[in-house]
């Protein structure tokens, strides 16, 4: 056979067959090899072959690896015996033959031979154990990125059907509502509403307007978000999680499965995970059996999710974060500054978040982000967001509204807490009712001049008979109280509202007097009334006085250090740990107690007789006489060290508030706990005040309200915010981070009023039907009707 030569092509000489190189210039032949003209499926058959081969030569070399160790061990065990005679013969003086000595040399050689064999043979074996460790420790950290960390799993894709919402609205039925103070979420499951708040799950026939509830929730049961997961409903709120499946309700997680039982909000994943938004503990993943922390959000009360290409969205009170796979990084936004954020929503290519100042829309192109603010004026409290397509609606305190093709309009002036969409109407529900909007398909009216306009939401009357759960009383949102019943509790003077226009709405809150140059920016925390004397502190600029619209400052007084107030019927006592307590008449201080006694010193109680009631951080409880001189009084049980919030004398009973409870005291060495009712677990006591009859009101950090009465300890409802300060002033006065809310009639009403700085109490003016609110920022005006 005819051997063939090879030209190069670099000087055209003929070369020796089969060479790379060629002999007269030394340069490279590229010759292009059999498998360079294989196709793809012809390599991975060979690829395929050769792994066949190598797994068949892989395991005859590990048998024949197997029948070598047997062989030699046995010809070990030969060598041993021989040598055990000849140790044997030497001991007793005989000697060895030559063919025992041959023996032991063919034994020696032989298992030379065969262990250079086996050695060589595991070497073989042994050469790509490296390469599959390292793919082995490759797939492992690939599983664990996607399956493991509680970050990486994205939120679905959500959409509604853009075509029911874009038409004018057609039909609009008012449902009546009763059993909440709050409304926290509204989901559309098997063809029912199921409305959760502070009053559990409420179970709504669209069809039929017919109510019921659910039976099996904790009588308590806060409702904070609830989520479609397949043919399940997940409720989660306070405290914990359930699951509501085929009309059975259970909890979804066992005791100790769990680590957090306040939760704000919920979110689906992917994979159809849980994402959990804790009050103050950030963000968990929850599996089937348990939940773990996910890094990066630690300390974070959640309100909302979203999700933006492969990115996580999370909104909390504070800010926005963003990122994956347990990373996440603040959003920095001006347009945010300032404003406090309530909901969000996300699409393919936009984020629309909630504020108590309007609604802010965020649209990203090729190259940047546009943020923008859709609604200057109204609605300016935003409570729910929902998107249809292009449609967004906005559920707000001003009421229900639908932005499209860069219009914002109103639907409703009906107070609007949570939104739902069903197969043909969108819910708008509050506390009191549940509006219902029907839309006709989407037509141009151009196209269709005929078409007359549809009035405004509110004028149809209802095309069925609506069956309600109980007579509906007005609506009590926004409001301010019933003047009349403070006419004969209230002092009255000539002191007369700035303002009093009839409207309750935020536009009418004005300052009623300014700060002085020197008091701008303070940073108050603490309002005490002394007859009709206002004590404000401040923790960088000392104590000032508000008396008939003029502001004073304390003299006498430091100025930081004394940062909490309390008043009796004639004085008024500045106090800060280790800095000792100062006695305020008027407008005069003097030093009552030296720092040196004051160290670790909690809070303070004040008495008719002017002898106070000092608690310690350490749990001893100390009186002073009118001089100041201290003596010790009695101690709470160490067990209780860290939780204690104040003091209090109802009656002749002496009270300490701690975070689980209330304790009283029985006698010097004994105490009562009343706990709160429903779980306390992460439970924090973050406002308390005394009102008529011998009354303390207690606000906790999930937005519950008690009222102590004697050694009952009630429940009276719930605030959508965590409360801030409390006070009394002919009703109770509760003011959360956002919102001021008063109790009427049993029931917390939520004022037209919300404010960037923290509100420290509100007073009813006497002869006027205004509300005097004390704010970080001066003192505002909420005018009434007339």
């Amino acid at each position: 056979m005819e051997k063939k030569t090879l030209k190069c092509p670099h000087c055209q000489q003929m070369n020796y067959p089969m060479v790379e190189f060629c002999h007269h210039c030394g340069e490279s032949l590229h010759i292009k090899a059999d498998d360079e003209k294989q196709t793809l499926v012809e390599k991975w058959f060979y690829h395929a072959v050769d792994a066949i081969f190598w797994l068949v030569d892989e395991t005859a070399r590990w048998w024949e690896i197997g029948k070598l160790t047997i062989k030699l061990k046995a010809l070990r065990r030969q060598r041993a015996r021989l040598l055990s005679h000849f140790e044997s013969l030497d001991k007793s003086g005989g000697e060895t033959s030559l063919e025992q000595r041959q023996t032991l040399m063919g034994i020696t050689e032989e298992l030379a031979r065969l262990s250079s064999r086996e050695e060589f043979l595991r070497t073989r074996c042994w050469e790509l154990i490296p390469e599959f460790f390292f793919l082995i420790i490759f797939l492992v950290f690939c599983y664990g990125l996607f399956a493991f960390s509680p970050g990486g799993t994205m939120l679905p894709r959500t959409s509604l059907d853009a075509g029911v919402f874009s038409g004018q609205v057609s039909k609009v039925r008012d449902l009546p509502l009763k059993g909440h103070s709050v409304i926290s979420r509204v989901v559309y499951y098997k063809d029912q509403l199921y409305i959760g708040g502070d009053g559990g799950v409420t179970i709504v026939d669209p069809v039929t307007g017919k109510a019921s509830e659910t039976r099996d929730l904790p009588d308590d049961f806060y409702v904070r978000d609830m989520v479609v997961r397949n043919d399940e409903l997940i409720i989660g709120g306070f405290p914990g999680i359930y699951s509501l499946k085929n009309t059975s309700l259970q909890p979804l997680y066992k005791k100790n499965q769990l680590p957090v039982e306040l939760i704000n909000s919920l979110a689906l994943t992917q994979d159809g995970k849980l994402l959990i938004g804790t009050i103050a503990k950030g963000v968990l993943k929850g599996n089937e059996n348990s939940a773990v922390f996910v890094l990066g959000t630690q300390g974070k009360t959640v309100r909302d999710f979203g999700r933006l290409d492969s990115e996580l969205w999370i909104m909390h009170e504070d800010g926005i974060l963003t990122g994956s796979n347990g990373s996440f990084e603040p959003v920095s936004l001006q347009v945010l500054a300032g404003r406090h954020l309530r909901s969000m929503v996300t699409t393919e290519r936009s984020v629309y978040i909630g504020s108590d100042q309007g609604v802010i829309a965020g649209y990203r192109n090729a190259k940047n982000w546009v943020w923008t603010l859709l609604s200057a004026g109204k609605p300016g409290f935003v409570n729910d967001l929902l998107v249809s397509g292009d449609v967004l609606f906005v559920g707000s305190d001003e009421g229900l509204y639908r932005f499209k093709n860069g219009r914002m309009e109103r639907l409703s002036s009906i107070p609007c807490q949570a939104l739902a969409a069903g197969k043909s109407f969108l819910a708008a529900v509050n506390s009191d009712s549940i509006l219902l909007c029907y839309f006709a398909p989407f037509v141009s009216v151009k196209d269709q001049p005929y078409l007359s306009s549809v009035p405004e939401v509110g004028s149809y009357t209802p095309s069925m008979p609506v069956v309600s759960m109980i007579p509906v009383p007005d609506l009590q949102f926004g409001r301010l109280p019933d003047f009349q019943y403070l006419e004969n509790e209230l002092e009255q003077n000539e002191q007369k509202a700035v303002d009093s226009t009839a409207s309750g709405s935020e536009e009418d809150v004005v300052p009623e007097t300014k700060f002085p140059p020197e008091l701008q920016t303070p940073v108050f925390s603490d309002l005490e009334k002394v007859n009709d004397y206002y004590y404000m502190a401040t923790l960088n600029r000392g104590i000032w006085l508000h008396h008939k619209s003029s502001w004073k400052r304390i003299d006498g007084v430091p100025s930081v250090g004394l940062g909490a107030l309390a008043g009796s019927n004639e004085f008024c006592y500045a106090y800060g740990s280790g800095n000792g307590v100062y006695k305020i008449v008027q407008n005069t201080s003097q030093l009552f107690i030296k720092d040196i006694f004051t160290d670790g010193l909690l809070d303070i109680n004040t008495s008719k007789d002017g002898s106070l009631i000092m608690l310690f951080e350490d749990g001893q409880i100390k009186t002073s006489d009118k001089n100041g001189k201290l003596q010790p009084l009695t101690s709470i049980p160490s067990e209780f060290k860290g939780e204690f919030h104040s003091i209090w004398k109802t009656g002749s009973q002496l009270v300490v508030v701690v975070n689980r409870g209330v304790l009283i005291q029985e006698s010097r060495k004994q105490w009562n706990l009343v706990f709160f009712k429903g779980r306390f677990e992460g439970s924090k006591v973050t406002a308390v005040t005394k009102g008529p009859n011998n009354t303390l009101f207690i606000g906790v950090n999930d937005g519950r309200i008690f009222k102590l009465s004697g050694a009952s300890l009630d429940f009276v409802g719930t605030i959508s915010d965590q409360p801030v300060a409390m006070n009394f002033a002919g009703y109770l006065w509760v003011a959360g981070k956002e919102s001021l809310y008063f109790l009427e009639k049993n029931k917390l009403i939520a004022t037209p009023f919300h404010v960037n700085d923290k509100i420290l109490g509100a007073y009813p003016v006497p002869d006027s039907k205004s509300i005097m609110v004390f704010t970080g920022s001066g003192i505002k005006l909420i005018a009434g009707r007339q």
